[in-house]
């Protein structure tokens, strides 16, 4: 909550001090004055010296008029005189009852992005106030988020707690504060031309009418709509994390496993019971890692149990090992070569398929715009036309096939046919990437034994040529190769044990954040609370629209829509012969529009007596008579206006309504009035 105690606006020149004081009070506030004297300044000085200008416009020029930034003059027959120095200042409160001067400058002795502030501190034992200075920025990069940014300390002064939302280029941002006020303050310009706001669209927040409008009434609807969009988002990154650990695995990133059961998205129960088996490829075939392992323990432990003996005596031996390898060492070249050849006929396949893709997707996006084109009534060029061929415009009985009895398709069957072409070959191309990754693998193996019979070929060579005394080490070094490829399965099976636990804890956390996703996708997002906050502020804005002689439509008929709460009514559709529901901004004549913005504006603000809403407590109103709104209906707003509670609310009005005519019309009512003749910036000095 924030209400205006006291407003001070000053533009000084060579020879005079202009200025105004204005004093407010809680409740209802008029200030009156004719046209052209000065009285929206002081409305927009509010804006102006809170840093909200992008509340009203994408530029920061500054809204406030030539007697605040160049020059002015006393009387509109007097000379001006050039403002050499210019500033707002401003004293709220908020409903802590904490009390904070603002000041902000124009022209002269600061940068206008510099906003000071003084707060008060109540001194112990009855002694003098204190007052505690601080600088803030404004409109630069961290205003919304760090902590000398103004608009953080506001939001925190007026006790909201922004949340994050959507633009339309996939990033977040706060609501920011400006997009917030267009719901508390109709500035004179633009503010009247729709019933909310208008709200700035410069910032990109998608749904902005929505979100604002969620946050203002405090809606358990909308920190629902920020929770599903949270978990979709930690979700995608999960699933994002688990494939690309996935893809790590399947392309044998952990040197030369095969994962089996490892599923291409998390899954629930993998998250309770991962059934996964490792793989290796050896000897021409893949086998369990285990399995794998205990066979070269066994077979190491027969080389071990080998007496050595020297390289004459294991000539034979060694001869005939020789041989073994030999044949061993060509039938993996022979290996890696078809596997090399399967690589590249499946990486073929793969390229053609994508390839075919692309066709189909032009295709089919030719079809649509087509079909588009015709429901408009076009005339669709034979290039498109059901006798010519989609793809190469040749006309179908100039074909060199059997004539046929039956037609072409229709383009809604084509454009079916393509669609379901597109299914099958994206299905053929996932296939094509399984193989290709299992090809990889295999490739990769079959290298790795390649090189490591190489190497036994080389050490059995190098057996026989030693001397005939010494002792063969042809044993000992394939003991010594078979163990080295047991120490690296294990280091393998122990990085491959951390990447499945990590799968594990992606599963987990994904089927968690899945339940409570699912849970909020059920049912309403509106809770009960909601929809009688709805109820009550359509309720409130129909009895305003009755108090305010509104016409165009029976005021009880006026509801508000679920998904952006802007007022519509039900009207009835010529083409349907029946009842739709329209917004009423486009149906009401321009008085009623006004009527029907004053009717919304109040509600909100009445509102928040009853329930617990995120209002700023302060409604603005600059000239709300324009538009022929008659005076009797004014007179309603200041009537009605004047019955906010004023411990909690504050409503401020600039009118060149006649005082007369405002003082007849409230009567014993309680308000404030604040009246000028002539210029409101007057001489001071």
């Amino acid at each position: 909550m924030i209400q205006v105690c006291s407003l001070k606006l000053r533009s000084i020149t060579a020879r005079t001090v202009y200025g105004v004081d204005l004093d407010f009070t809680s409740g209802l506030n008029i200030v009156q004055a004719d046209n052209t004297s000065g009285k929206s300044t002081c409305l927009q000085a509010i804006i102006y010296v809170l840093g909200l200008e992008r509340s009203l416009s994408a530029n920061l020029s500054v809204p406030l008029p030539f007697a605040m930034r160049e020059r002015i003059h006393e009387t509109k027959d007097d000379p001006y005189e050039e403002v050499l120095q210019s500033y707002v200042e401003i004293e709220v409160c908020n409903h802590r009852d904490e009390k904070l001067r603002i000041r902000r400058s124009i022209v002269g002795d600061a940068d206008p992005k510099l906003i000071s502030t003084w707060s008060t501190e109540e001194a112990e034992d009855d002694g003098p106030v204190r007052e505690t200075q601080r600088d803030f920025f404004v409109h630069d990069p961290g205003s919304a988020t760090r902590e000398s940014g103004f608009h953080h300390f506001l939001a925190d002064f007026l006790g909201w707690e922004l949340p994050d939302v959507p633009r339309f280029d996939g990033t977040e941002c706060p609501l920011y504060v400006e997009t917030l006020f267009p719901m508390f303050f109709v500035e004179q310009k633009r503010g009247w031309s729709t019933v909310q706001g208008p709200l700035p669209t410069h910032f990109r927040i998608q749904d902005i009418n929505r979100r604002v409008l969620e946050f203002v009434l405090n809606l358990d609807a909308g920190k629902v709509r920020r929770e599903r969009a949270e978990l979709n988002k930690r979700i995608g990154f999960l699933e994002s994390d688990w494939t690309d650990k996935r893809r790590v695995l399947s392309k044998g990133g952990v040197d030369l496993i095969r994962f089996i059961g490892v599923p291409k998205t998390p899954t629930a129960e993998f998250s309770h019971q991962a059934a996964i088996s490792l793989e290796v490829f050896t000897d021409g075939e893949w086998l369990p890692l285990e399995l794998a392992s205990k066979e070269l323990q066994d077979e190491i432990e027969k080389l071990n149990n080998i007496e050595l003996v020297s390289t004459e005596e294991a000539e034979a031996s060694t001869q005939q090992a020789l041989e073994v390898a030999q044949l061993k060492y060509d039938e993996l070249g022979a290996m890696f070569e078809v596997a090399r050849t399967d690589f590249r006929a499946v990486l073929e396949e793969n390229r053609a398929l994508k390839k075919r893709l692309e066709v189909l997707d032009i295709d089919l996006k030719r079809h649509q715009d087509t079909k588009k084109l015709m429901a408009l009534g076009s005339e669709v060029a034979d290039a498109v036309a059901f006798e010519s061929c989609p793809t190469c415009h040749q006309h179908l009985n100039q074909e060199l096939l059997p004539p046929s009895s039956s037609g072409a398709m229709a383009l809604d069957e084509n454009i079916a046919f393509i669609k379901s072409q597109q299914l099958m070959y994206k299905s053929a191309l996932a296939a094509t990437e399984e193989r290709l990754g299992e090809l990889r693998l295999r490739g990769r193996s079959i290298e790795q034994d390649y090189k490591e019979a190489q190497s036994e070929l080389r050490s059995l060579k190098r057996a026989l040529v030693r001397p005939a005394s010494s002792v063969s080490r042809a044993t000992i070094e394939k003991s010594v190769r078979l163990q080295a490829r047991v120490d690296q399965w294990q280091e393998m099976q122990e990085r491959a044990d951390g990447l499945v636990d990590d799968l594990v804890a992606i599963a987990k956390e994904w089927a968690i954040l899945s339940s409570r996703l699912k849970e909020l996708r059920t049912g309403d997002d509106f809770s009960s609370e909601d929809k009688n906050k709805i109820s009550r502020l359509q309720s409130l804005i129909q009895g305003h629209l009755k108090t305010f002689d509104f016409h165009s439509f029976p005021p009880s008929e006026i509801t508000l829509a679920r998904d952006n709460f802007r007022p519509q009514v039900l009207v009835f559709d010529k083409d349907s012969g029946g009842e739709i529901e329209k917004d009423i901004g486009f149906e009401a004549s321009a008085s009623d529009g006004i009527r029907l913005k004053w009717s919304y504006y109040l509600s909100l603000l009445e509102l928040d007596e009853n329930y617990d809403t995120n209002h700023a407590g302060l409604v603005v109103f600059d000239e709300p008579g324009q538009q022929a709104a008659d005076p009797v209906n004014l007179t309603s707003l200041f009537q009605e206006s004047a019955k906010v509670r004023p411990d909690r609310h504050q409503i401020l009005i600039a009118t060149s309504e006649k005082e007369h005519a405002i003082k007849e019309g409230l009567g014993d009512r309680p308000y404030n009035l604040i009246s000028f003749s002539g210029y409101i910036l007057k001489p001071l000095s």
